[in-house]
């Protein structure tokens, strides 16, 4: 009867909402399952009885809808929500998170089973597995070089625990750096005793009209020298008194003199003077025929200054007021009433270029005996070499210090350096930069005609201790640095590659390449490195037209090792450059290792797996694969958060993560549930709500039936 189908309804509405309260529960109970994916319930109405069908409109009336009654509901489906979840970050290499679609592909054995939970782990024989269940992660492993093959099945991915990563023999080493512009080489800088030369007579000739400061005045008699120094300009006076009483007043006094000024340049006055030849000359023009007539001086070729009194009344007194001026000319001080004529000390000047050779005198005032035609020779060692060629002088007439100067530097070939005499008179040999043109064992010695050594020239430049001073010695501006290479059987060598800068060529750098011990080098050991105005390599070129450095390793390996030695591009900046800031020269790659054993693992977002061996060297192990489906929803759920294929899922689409599938695997992380308690709750009141709401149904659809049966009493 028709109440009885309200009965009916009633209880289709309790089963529906009972299976909608049990998928509910199932999802609250999930949700904290990673890698669950929520599911819903649709509902659907159950057959509909027909109680009048449907009429078709006719003579100008309308149609007429068909009359049902429903009998209830039924589940329509049951459907897996497979929408994102969040991600829980847990530092464990091996939990894996899939951003995007797709799932992680695991076999028991028999079946690939689909799963986005990814708490996997290693299990004892290097197997990639899902503890729950121990069913294998699928994917792709690669070769012993770390090589996937293309198209390859995939299949468990298992570690090759004990691995070991092959050594190779180095074959190429790069450096990178600067080498400092700024820093220059220093040279050998020996400094001799000082040297004078004779004051000669004259103006013009060299020699002569010499500056009296700093003048070694030689007293012949005694042998004491006097050096002329605190003479002041404008200050400094000689005062010169002949005897004569110009007063007229009984009494030879300071009135009768006459005083003579120093000053830094001569002047035309007959009063001041700059060099002994003005004084000569000033003392002429006072006291001589054109004064008084009463004086001469007379300077000779040997610095000696003759005085001649004309009148021998009375004595000759010349004083200064410089001690060391009054010293050098007192000795002509002559009181004598017969002898007409006294002579200064011996005057010798501070040696200049342009002295001749056969003039110079020795810090004692002593010649130093060199005559023309004798023979000087340069003897010493130029980094190491003996000095052999270019240096032998033969004194002639016109030989002077500046003609000896430069014997010295011809026969050590310097360039950069110089040889000069200071404004001591002092022989200052600067030496051209570096260790390679150091100067050593520097002797200059002299012999004459008769093959007899010059004495007084010999014991001021030869080889004999504190003749030469050494100012500076030679220095290499230098730079290295150190790499650790392999020979074929992985054994480590240090190598090092050595520079150092040219002193006498801008922008060029020498460079060796040495090995520790045992090994040794044995080709391409030596080179040049040149570099533009920029600070970019210009050239870098092995000795020998090598291309390559080669050692041999005193091993049982390959031998020799060659070796390319990349220092960067020539015009740019992506090596070694040399620029004016410190050095900084280091190795930053070289392509050799020796054995490794696998030591770690690890997982990038394309589910590569990767293996760190003790080597330093990183191998791709594996790859996990990831599977699509064109429909996810038609998979079925087969327990251990895993899924299987069926018929209305497709087949899968396997692939790597980032290349045709388009997603991505997050490492040391797992995917949470899906499920939303808010909205899950919310279900749940309403499923409570239609459960009752159905019970109702059946309450009424009783109390109907009662009516019924109650009619026959």
């Amino acid at each position: 009867m028709a109440i009885s189908r309200a009965l009916f309804s009633g209880v289709s509405g309790l089963q529906s909402h009972s299976a909608m309260m049990d998928v509910i529960a199932n999802n609250i109970a999930n949700v904290n399952t990673f890698g669950y994916k929520t599911s819903r319930v649709t509902f659907e109405e159950t057959f509909a009885f027909l109680l009048k069908g449907a009429s078709f409109a006719e003579g100008g009336g309308g149609g007429i809808n068909p009359i049902q009654v429903g009998v209830g509901t039924s589940i329509g489906s049951i459907d897996v929500l497979h929408t994102q979840g969040s991600f829980e970050s847990t530092g464990f290499t091996t939990d894996l998170a899939i951003q995007g679609e797709g799932f992680f592909i695991v076999s028991d054995g028999k079946t690939n089973l689909f799963t986005r939970s990814g708490a996997f782990q290693f299990d004892a024989v290097g197997n990639l597995i899902n503890p729950n269940n121990g069913a294998s992660v699928q994917g792709i492993s690669a070769d012993a070089q770390g090589n996937l093959t293309v198209g390859a099945a995939i299949g468990n991915i298992r570690l090759p625990f004990g691995q070991k990563s092959p050594a190779k023999a180095t074959t190429s080493v790069s450096f990178t750096g600067n080498l400092n512009a700024g820093e220059k080489p220093k040279g050998t800088i020996l400094r001799a005793q000082p040297v004078f030369a004779k004051e000669l007579s004259g103006t013009t000739a060299a020699g002569s009209n010499s500056n009296i400061q700093g003048m070694l005045a030689l007293n012949t008699t005694t042998g004491l020298t006097t050096t002329l120094e605190g003479i002041t300009a404008n200050t400094t006076t000689v005062t010169v008194n002949d005897g004569v009483d110009r007063n007229s007043d009984g009494l030879i006094d300071d009135k009768d003199a006459f005083s003579f000024t120093y000053v830094a340049v001569d002047t035309a006055s007959n009063f001041d003077f700059n060099s002994l030849q003005d004084f000569v000359d000033g003392i002429n023009a006072v006291f001589g025929a054109t004064g008084t007539g009463t004086l001469t001086a007379a300077l000779d070729n040997e610095g000696v200054i003759t005085f001649t009194r004309l009148d021998l009344t009375n004595k000759l007194t010349i004083t200064s007021t410089n001690s060391n001026l009054q010293r050098s000319l007192e000795s002509a001080n002559n009181e004598s009433l017969t002898d007409a004529a006294s002579t200064s000390n011996e005057y010798s000047h501070v040696a200049s270029s342009t002295d001749l050779i056969t003039n110079l005198r020795n810090s004692s005032g002593t010649n130093i005996g060199l005559q023309i035609g004798d023979i000087i020779t340069v003897d010493g060692r130029l980094g190491g070499t003996p000095v052999l060629t270019n240096n032998t002088l033969t004194i002639a007439v016109n030989s002077d210090f500046g003609s000896f100067v430069e014997k010295i530097r011809s026969a050590f070939d310097i360039t950069t350096g110089s040889v000069a005499i200071n404004s001591d008179g002092q022989l200052l040999i600067s030496g051209d930069g570096g260790t390679v043109n150091e100067m050593t064992a520097v002797n200059v010695s002299a012999v004459d005609s008769t093959g007899t050594a010059v004495a007084n020239f010999n014991s001021l430049y030869d080889s004999t201790p504190n003749n030469y001073l050494e100012v500076q010695s030679a220095s290499d501006v230098t730079a290295a640095a150190s790499a650790t290479i392999f020979d074929s059987l992985g054994q480590s060598h240090v190598m090092t590659l050595n520079f150092k800068k040219d002193a006498k060529v801008d922008n060029r750098w020498s460079f060796s390449l040495s090995m520790a011990e045992p090994a040794s080098p044995s080709g391409g050991k030596t080179g040049v490195i040149s570099f533009k105005t920029d600070g970019s390599i210009a050239s870098f070129v092995f000795d020998g037209a090598a291309t390559s450095f080669q050692f041999e390793p005193k091993t049982v390996a390959l031998n020799p090792v060659s070796i390319l030695v990349d220092v960067g591009t020539v015009g740019r900046f992506n090596g070694i450059t040399q620029l004016g800031t410190d050095t900084t020269l280091v190795s930053n790659d070289q392509d050799g290792f020796g054995l490794g054993e696998l030591s770690n693992v690890s997982i990038d977002g394309e589910g590569r797996i990767q293996g760190q061996f003790t080597n330093g060297r990183n191998l791709l192990l594996a790859q996990i694969s990831i599977a699509v489906f064109n429909n996810p929803g038609g998979l079925q759920r087969v327990g251990d958060n895993s899924f299987q294929q069926t018929a209305n899922s497709g087949v899968p689409i396997i692939g790597a993560a980032g290349t045709a599938i388009k997603t991505t695997i997050i490492p040391g992380a797992l995917e949470q549930s899906n499920v939303d308690l808010a909205q899950e709750f919310t279900r749940m009141i309403v499923a409570q709500r239609g459960f009752q709401a159905s019970a109702r149904i059946i309450t009424v659809g009783d109390q109907f039936l009662t009516e019924v049966v109650n009619l026959k009493s």
